[in-house]
Order: structure tokens, then C-alpha cells, then sequence
């Protein structure tokens, strides 16, 4: 494998690098001890991240302190290229936190008149209540937020794709409806973060629980040891974003070495992050934190679908952030019409503990969720402990996109699977991933009968998906679905075809099925199967209907396919915090053992070798795991 592998597209082309050429011509300074009445030198520094945004010119940097900055940051300007850039930059070694939580000052009370403690006549999280559970309220005052009060505004995206029968239509029962109207503001006692209900007898149900009233100002708390709020700190979301410019379209700005944290935002459609391009091009997120977002962790798209802008989207690099803990998307990107994502990067970047919500059948549920990628890269890339979405979405009309050497590992509840790309008709790649422990959705996979889900690799409404040389390994769902998707779902002038699929060189083992496709017309050759869930590993399905159920003999036979493939023993052993994996192959007395530091990109050479020349007939033969 050369060493620049992993810099090519689908096409053959090199993707498109670029970076930070700018010889800055100013420095401005920030400091928790200065004052914005100051100049803003090393000497006399500014007190605010926000003076210097509204004074940085192209080709100017601002270098901030260490410390907690209570502010929204809003850039009244952006850079004119590569090299006339501005950035907004952490000293180096000192630790940059933009917060948007503040401290509960107000007074506790204990409730009078609300119905606290017992068992509703519906949506109760318990069938056991406690009548001893302290249950406590307080009151926020206008005061108490930053311009927008979280509390006042209910997850459901005002904005959905499609309209809310994405909701009423598609969300199996009732109470799945509860996640969408919950509020987006979060509550934390002691930095801990405690679980919002829905209805305030709810609160007896389960400890360690807040309830907001209609009004977004009254909330109630019940902490987990029951213990008074008082001698806690107890905190709150007190805005909805921290770093967006003040105009949209504002591009060719660099962010490094900050982080950002406690935001209470909604649900795409819109898409608001704690971190925001606002519609920009060719920024550069760098070495950055972001955690304790309701909603969105960083938005790098045209912010909303009801928007419509000949100004150019893309170029983003997003490298070496650390992403945790925002309950849909950690990165999500919206395309511009009429043009695309273009020459997206995302790379080096972890993504821990993220979609909490409960809230994927707003389908914009994802670790990355980005909207028409052309000519993108998404590598080397680590999303662990996922809850419920797709590790890496990219959806709609990508072209000639390529997501290769990540690393996705645990994904709580997935209707669709780990990796997924949607509504493409021309060449995209994914390869050299590992993908492992993804489970199933149960409740329902309308519209587009995904089986279930909790796949490793998925697609729906495309043709021409290449899957090369993954790592795929415990999946409740098949380890590769190629799904026929929605038939009346038009993407680049036609339904989906279901046609022009190649599977190839994968390792596949321990998943319900190893791949399935939508229909014959599609190609597999050169995987490595081993033992899985179902009597048939490889079938043809399409809208839950089987159509045909093989083994790797029949594929052979009557398809053409698989002619240089595979099925043996392996077995394996993955340990997610040290990124270690060890496989091993077995055929009759022979036995392959492969190590990998799954931190770096592996070589599956050695196995082909090691397989090649073996017979491994004995094996093809269809039998249950």
C-alpha cells in the first residue's frame, strides 16, 4: 500500500488538499485578566474572544488565554483565501473553554399543586414510583439567558425535511414521540448531566430527573441521591450556540485548540451547532472540543433546507477534534442548491458517546451527518459508543465521494447501519473500515424496509456503491445491506435501480447475514466469510421481501460471484479501549493470526495470501452460527 493510499477519490483523482498559508500581519491578544478597553496587545490584552472578533481583519489571528469565557462568539468577518486567513486560536499549552452553562442562583421551593409523585394513566418510564422521592422547583428569570432560552423550545426540528409526517407517520407509537417533545435546554448537578422527562409524575419514576413547565421558566429537579439542589451546583444551558458569525456566508476562517461546551440546540432539519460556519466556505476546525450539545456539535453546511444561495459550500477541513456527547449529530453539513458539498475533509477527528437522543426517526441522526458530498474524504476517523444513528451519514446525491480507514465501534440502535450512504447514483467508496457491534432498531423501518437495521454498511435509494476491504465484525443486522430503498424516491432524474453494487475483498463474521443486495445485477468476488447468524450468508432482498438465499456455492453458480471468495473459521477479539484487535483464521489444521492497532490503517494482503491457495470447500457448505 503507497504511503499516499488514502489520498485518492472513487475517479482515481488526488482529493483536493489545501491549508493555512497565511503570514499573519497581526496578532490581537485575549486574556480572563484584561479588559476590551484595552489595545488588545500581548501586554494590554482584551478580556473577550468577542472584541476581537469584531475587530479581525484577513490575514489577522487573535491568540486567547486559558480560562472559561461565558459568550457567544460572532466573527463580523472571515478571511479572503489560503492566504489571508483569520484565525481564532488557544495559546498554545493553555486550556480555551467557551461555555454556555451557567450556574442556577435562584430559589428553591418545594412544589404545590403539581401532580409529582404516581403513575400516569399513560407514558410512565416505571411501573414503581417512590413516595418518598425530593422532588425541588425553580424558576429561571428572563435574565438568566443569553438572548434565546433553550427551555421555551422543544426538540422537533421546526424545519423537517419532508414535513412532520416524518414524525406522525413514520414513529411506530405514541410514546416514541416523547424524545421530539422534550426541551432542548439540559440541566447538570455537580457537572453531571441528568435525564429530562416528559411528564412530572415521571420524576418519582426514575431519580436524577428534571421536568421543564410549558413555560420554559419553571423547572422541576430530582437529583439521585435525592439530596437538596442547594448544596450542589446545579447548571443550565443558557444559549444555544457559541461560535457562528455574525453574517452568513462568512469563509476562510481557521479555529484551533478551543473548546466548546453545554449548548441547548435543536433537531435538523435546521442545523445550528455549538460551533458554526453559518453557511461558510473553506474553514479550517482544528485540534478543537466539543461536548454537551443538545442538538448539533459543529454545523459546516447552508444551515437550514429552506435555504437557496449561488454562494459555494464546502472546502471545510475538519481534523483532530474531539467530539462527545451531542445527542443528534456531532458534525452535520447541509449542501447549498443548486451546488454541493464540495471538497469536504474530515479527518483524524474521535466522536464519543454521541446521538443519545432517542430521535432517529427524524432521520438526521448521526456521529457525521452530511448532505451531498462531491469530491469528499472522511478518514481516519475513530466514532465509538455511538447511541442512535448512523456512525458516518452522507446522504443525497453524493458524488465521487470516499470514506475509508475509520474506525466505528458500538452503536446502541441504528434502523439504518454504521456506515450509510443514501440517494447516490454514481461512484462512492468505502473501504478499509472496521466496523464492529452494531445492533438493530426494532420499533419500525418504514420508509425504506431496512430489515431492521443495525447493518455495518448500508445504502438505500443508490446504484454503483463500491464496498472494498472493510473489517466488519458482530453485527446484530448483515454485515454489508445494499437496499433497494424508496421506489418512488427520485435522486439525479430516476428511482433506485438497485444496480451497479461491487462488494469485494471484505472480511465479514459474526453478523446476521454477510451481505445482501437489492437485486442480481451487482457484483461480489474475493470476501472472507465467516461463521454467521443465518443459514444463508449472502441473499437478495428487496423491501423485506427474500428473493434468493445462497451460500457462497450457489453465488458462485448461478451469479458468477465470488469466484475468488472465501469461508473459513474466525474468530476474533477486540479490545475498544486499548484499539486492539486480534483475528484469526482457521481452515481444517492451518491457522492465520493477525494483530492490529486499529488507530492505524491495516493491510489485508497477508489474509488473501494466506487463504488463497487454501481449499476451503468444506466450509461453503450453508449451516446455522
Amino acid at each position: 500500500m503507497k504511503s499516499d493510499f488514502f489520498d485518492y477519490l472513487p475517479d482515481g483523482t488526488k482529493f483536493a488538499f489545501w491549508d493555512c498559508e497565511t503570514d499573519f500581519s497581526k496578532t490581537y491578544y485575549v486574556s480572563k485578566t484584561g479588559s476590551d478597553s484595552n489595545p488588545g496587545t500581548q501586554e494590554a490584552p482584551f478580556v473577550t474572544i468577542g472584541k476581537a472578533a469584531g475587530l479581525l481583519q484577513p490575514g489577522e489571528k487573535v491568540l486567547i488565554g486559558g480560562g472559561v469565557y461565558d459568550e457567544f462568539v460572532r466573527p463580523a468577518r472571515g478571511g479572503e483565501g489560503p492566504k489571508k486567513m483569520i484565525s481564532y486560536e488557544a495559546m498554545p499549552g493553555e486550556k480555551v473553554v467557551v461555555n454556555g452553562a451557567r450556574p442556577y442562583k435562584g430559589e428553591w421551593v418545594e412544589p404545590y399543586g403539581w401532580r409529582t409523585h404516581g403513575l400516569g394513566k399513560y407514558y410512565n418510564i416505571s411501573e414503581k414510583y417512590d413516595t418518598n422521592a425530593k422532588i425541588y422547583e425553580g424558576n429561571f428569570e428572563v435574565s438568566d439567558f443569553d438572548k434565546i432560552n433553550p427551555f421555551c423550545m422543544i426538540n422537533a426540528a421546526s424545519q423537517a425535511f419532508g414535513g412532520c409526517e416524518f414524525w406522525f407517520h413514520y414513529t411506530p407509537n405514541e410514546a416514541d414521540w416523547q424524545p421530539f417533545l422534550k426541551r432542548r435546554g439540559l440541566i447538570f448537578c455537580d457537572g453531571e448531566f441528568l435525564t429530562q422527562v416528559n411528564y412530572v409524575w415521571q420524576l418519582s419514576q426514575l431519580p436524577g430527573t428534571y421536568w421543564v413547565e410549558d413555560s420554559g421558566y419553571k423547572f422541576f429537579v430530582r437529583l439521585k441521591d435525592d439530596s437538596h439542589p442547594k448544596d450542589h451546583v446545579i447548571t443550565y444551558t443558557s444559549r444555544d450556540q457559541l461560535f457562528a458569525p455574525a453574517v452568513p456566508y462568512t469563509s476562510y476562517v481557521r479555529v484551533k485548540g478551543l473548546e466548546f461546551e453545554f449548548v441547548g440546540n435543536g433537531c435538523p432539519g435546521s442545523q445550528k451547532g455549538a460551533l458554526s460556519t453559518y453557511c461558510g466556505h473553506h474553514w479550517i476546525l482544528e485540534d478543537n472540543k466539543v461536548r454537551w450539545a443538545n442538538g448539533l456539535g459543529i454545523d459546516i453546511g447552508h444551515e437550514s433546507p429552506q435555504r437557496s444561495s449561488d454562494k459555494p459550500s464546502g472546502g471545510t477541513i475538519v481534523r483532530n477534534n474531539h467530539i462527545s456527547f451531542c445527542g443528534v449529530c456531532g458534525i452535520a453539513g447541509l449542501r447549498t442548491r443548486p451546488s454541493q458539498n464540495d471538497g469536504v475533509l474530515l479527518e483524524y477527528n474521535v466522536f464519543e458517546n454521541n446521538c443519545w437522543h432517542d430521535i432517529e426517526f427524524n432521520w438526521e441522526s448521526g456521529a457525521i451527518k452530511l448532505h451531498g458530498v462531491k469530491d469528499g474524504l472522511f478518514r481516519f476517523n475513530i466514532i465509538k459508543n455511538n447511541g442512535y444513528g448512523s456512525a458516518i451519514w452522507s446522504d443525497f446525491t453524493n458524488i465521487n465521494h470516499r470514506i475509508c480507514a475509520n474506525v466505528v465501534l458500538g452503536g446502541k440502535s441504528s434502523i439504518m447501519g454504521g456506515i450509510f450512504i443514501e440517494a447516490s447514483d454514481v461512484d462512492n467508496l468505502v473501504d478499509h473500515n472496521i466496523v464492529y457491534d452494531w445492533h438493530c432498531n426494532h420499533l419500525g423501518t418504514l420508509p425504506q424496509r431496512t430489515s431492521g437495521g443495525g447493518h455495518g454498511i448500508y445504502e438505500h435509494d443508490s446504484d454503483n456503491m463500491r464496498v472494498e476491504r472493510n473489517i466488519l465484525l458482530g453485527m446484530e443486522g448483515a454485515g454489508v445491506f445494499l437496499n433497494w430503498g424508496d421506489p418512488i424516491r427520485v435522486c439525479n432524474g430516476h428511482g433506485p435501480i438497485g444496480v451497479g453494487h461491487r462488494i469485494t475483498e471484505n472480511i465479514i463474521a459474526d453478523c446476521q447475514r454477510a451481505y445482501v443486495f437489492p437485486t442480481e445485477h451487482n457484483f461480489s468476488d474475493g470476501n472472507i466469510i465467516g461463521p454467521t447468524k443465518h443459514v444463508a450468508p449472502i441473499q437478495i432482498e428487496r423491501n423485506h421481501v427474500v428473493y434468493e438465499m445462497l451460500d457462497i456455492r450457489s453465488a458462485r453458480m448461478f451469479h458468477n460471484w465470488e469466484k475468488k471468495g472465501k469461508v473459513c473459521d474466525i474468530s476474533y477479539d477486540i479490545d475498544v479501549d486499548k484499539m486492539h484487535l486480534k483475528m484469526v483464521f482457521t481452515v481444517g489444521d492451518k491457522k492465520l493470526i493477525q494483530e492490529y492497532d486499529i488507530t492505524k490503517p491495516f493491510d489485508l494482503q497477508p489474509v488473501f495470501d494466506f487463504l488463497g491457495p487454501l481449499d476451503t470447500s468444506a466450509y461453503e457448505v450453508a449451516r446455522m452460527f
